[in-house]
């Protein structure tokens, strides 16, 4: 077995040396290449390019402008629409809660302590003008000193006040009864997750990069200017401060990309320190990532390295690079992407020039050149004074003639027209997607090829939109996330679907899988939300589908459908069903099956009055039927007894007349139940 080779521990100079060769080699690609292009685009954007040759039209086009603001536009409006883009997947039934929990904190970390909105913004813009736009994710470590007065304490309790951690006293005074009084300084940690953007200058990443994955690059740096003053802020010896010295890079800020992107605004720019106290001269300070082997132990690892000048501020190793990136038009196997604002400069410059040319024979038509014939004026003055009504002295009628102007060529507009085209083809931004188109919205396209257009013109702004879903706000998120777990371990009340929940995220998992959910502004929005309306509409109706369609379904299905629509606080509308009071019997339900039960009794009752009434009247029958035998039998000679036939007629009609008061007064209880 072959030994292994022996390496030895990196000094600090020789970390410098291989950081700042590191920096060389990817600020000469930078600053040679990618710089000059951006800066050329940000003219364009500007709208200061192209330059107009004198005594000629001044008219610029603003393509690359409008290409760029409307592209961003849409992005803003996807990622602003108030959906949760990123959310954290389950990893089971019973992490349902969890992962929703995970996702409502995460997601207020990012869009609520941060603003993400602003940082999108600048992102979004340097990656449609600058090929890449980027942005730094860190815990910042932001210790606070608040004062606070006290009065009346026993020297006993100032004692114990000063003995808690973050506590110092500014000021005491003891009066003649022992009580002190005065003002003490508190330590209070404002620590949290921050997100800023990254100008594109600042960010220097290896020539061959192909994403900021470290196990493909071995080096990137974020390049900042700071005073000697914020350098002792952050607890830098003073000997490293002083050894910083002055670097070589200290025109940074007069680069021309920096003043494009400041032009018009006055000034100069630069590290032009002189009239100045030295604790505010400015320094180049480099936060570097790079693999590199310190220890020498015979294995590269990530470390972040923080030099300025020749002073070597920190070398610590690290897990993981802060970064995150988002590249609109990617190109395969290369970091840096395609420059979409760069797309539309071909268009600018022939745009303005037919626009011009339009504009100069305009001039020229409205304020012809004349031919002359010599000696025909008697005061030449007279033919340029432009005095309304002004007179013109000729000695012959044909002395002044307008010189003949050839006619624009109408092929003008149809060039400008295709230019239009092109540019839509080039960046997917259409006048269909502006609302600018008023020819599409006409009484020969119907509404269904309205919307077809519209989505075709969507296309390649969805494209970029999950580009940036896919390439930023999942990174992003998963970031903030992982940030969160690795550094707050105290207990936080956050709100999950109407519940006020206890959470402390250093308890969360490490790891969670984010699902990225997009869709592209509120019309997609509205869409979505059409289409959980019309499902809860057939799984009402549908028969066969009702059974299966409960109270916790249509919850599910309506909630999805406000929060398609933007709507996040859906527990303000709807009332999870297993948080509903118990529901009260209904009072005119509940009369209603009040005098169902009296007309069901009456009934009953008006049947037992009849079957009794059928006997009795069958017992009377067949009394008068024994007693007409007995007459016939007898000859007509047997008297009936009177008396017993009056006993028997009384007791009939009583109990007739009992049957009927019955019956009344069940018809009036029947009418009370109906009219309190």
């Amino acid at each position: 077995m072959a030994k292994r080779k022996e390496y030895k521990p990196m000094s600090d100079a020789e970390i410098i040396v291989l950081v700042e060769n590191n920096i060389k080699r990817s600020v000469g690609y930078y600053d040679s290449e990618i710089s000059a292009e951006r800066q050329k685009v940000t003219e364009y954007y500007n709208g200061t390019k192209p330059k107009a040759p004198e005594g000629k039209s001044k008219y610029i086009s603003m393509d690359v402008y409008d290409a760029v603001e409307s592209m961003k536009a849409a992005l803003l409006e996807t990622f602003s629409a108030g959906s949760q883009v990123c959310k954290f997947a389950p990893q089971g039934p019973e992490d349902v809660r969890k992962a929703e929990v995970c996702t409502t904190y995460t997601d207020y970390v990012t869009f609520r302590q941060n603003d993400l909105m602003s940082v999108m913004n600048h992102v979004i813009h340097d990656g449609l003008t600058a090929r890449v736009g980027m942005a730094k994710v860190f815990w910042d470590e932001r210790i606070d000193l608040v004062e606070e007065d006290y009065e009346d304490l026993m020297t006993d309790e100032l004692d114990m006040l000063l003995a808690q951690d973050g506590v110092a006293l500014v000021n005491n005074e003891e009066d003649d009864f022992g009580f002190n009084s005065g003002t003490i300084t508190v330590e209070q940690d404002r620590s949290q997750v921050a997100i800023e953007a990254v100008a594109p200058e600042e960010f220097l990443i290896e020539a061959q990069a192909r994403s900021l994955d470290f196990t493909l690059i071995n080096f990137c740096a974020q390049r900042t200017v700071k005073t000697l003053s914020d350098l002792r802020e952050m607890d830098f010896d003073d000997d490293l401060i002083d050894n910083i010295g002055d670097h070589e890079d200290v025109e940074h800020e007069s680069s021309p990309e920096i003043l494009a992107r400041h032009e018009g605004a006055g000034g100069t720019a630069g590290f032009d320190s002189s009239g100045y106290q030295d604790q505010v001269r400015k320094v180049m300070v480099y936060e570097a990532y790079i693999n590199l082997d310190k220890e020498g132990e015979g294995i590269a690892k990530l470390y972040r390295v923080l030099k300025a000048g020749n002073s070597l501020l920190a070398c610590d190793a690290v897990d993981r690079i802060p970064f995150v990136s988002f590249a609109p038009i990617p190109v395969a196997h290369a970091f840096y992407g395609s420059n979409f604002g760069q797309k539309v400069i071909a268009t600018q410059n022939a745009r303005t020039v037919l626009t011009r040319s339009i504009l100069d024979h305009a001039a020229v038509t409205n304020a012809p050149r004349y031919l002359v014939t010599k000696g025909g004026l008697t005061n030449p003055k007279e033919l340029i004074d432009s005095r309304v009504g002004g007179l013109v002295n000729v000695t012959r009628p044909d002395a002044i003639m307008p010189m003949p102007q050839a006619p624009l060529n109408p092929f003008v507009f149809q060039t400008i027209k295709m230019l239009d085209e092109d540019k839509e083809d080039n960046t997917g931004v259409s006048r269909m997607s502006q609302g600018t188109n008023k020819d599409a919205v006409s009484k020969q396209n119907s509404a269904a090829m309205i919307e077809q257009l519209a989505t075709m013109s969507q296309q390649r702004q969805k494209i970029i939109a999950r580009h940036f879903a896919n390439q930023f706000m999942k990174p992003l998120f998963s970031e903030v996330y992982q940030l969160c777990v690795e550094n707050e371990d105290y207990e936080k009340i956050v709100e999950v679907a109407g519940d006020y929940v206890e959470i402390n995220p250093s308890t969360f998992i490490e790891k969670r899988d984010i699902m990225v959910e997009l869709r592209l502004g509120y019309g997609e929005q509205e869409k979505d939300a059409q289409k959980f309306l019309s499902l809860h509409q057939m799984f009402s109706q549908d028969p066969k589908l009702a059974p299966m369609y409960q109270a916790q379904n249509a919850y599910a299905l309506m909630k999805d459908a406000l929060k398609a629509q933007g709507i996040m606080n859906v527990e303000e509308y709807l009332t999870p069903p297993d948080q509903l009071p118990q529901q009260q019997p209904d009072p005119m339900q509940q009369m209603q099956v009040q005098m169902a039960q009296k007309q069901l009794e009456l009934s009953e009752r008006q049947t037992v009055i009849g079957e009794e009434k059928q006997k009795i009247d069958a017992k009377a029958k067949k009394a008068k039927f024994d007693l007409d035998n007995a007459k016939f039998e007898e000859g007509g000679v047997v008297k009936l007894n009177q008396q017993e036939l009056k006993e028997k007629q009384f007791e009939h009609k009583k109990q007739l007349d009992i049957a009927e008061l019955q019956i009344l007064k069940t018809t009036e209880d029947v009418r009370g139940i109906a009219s309190p």
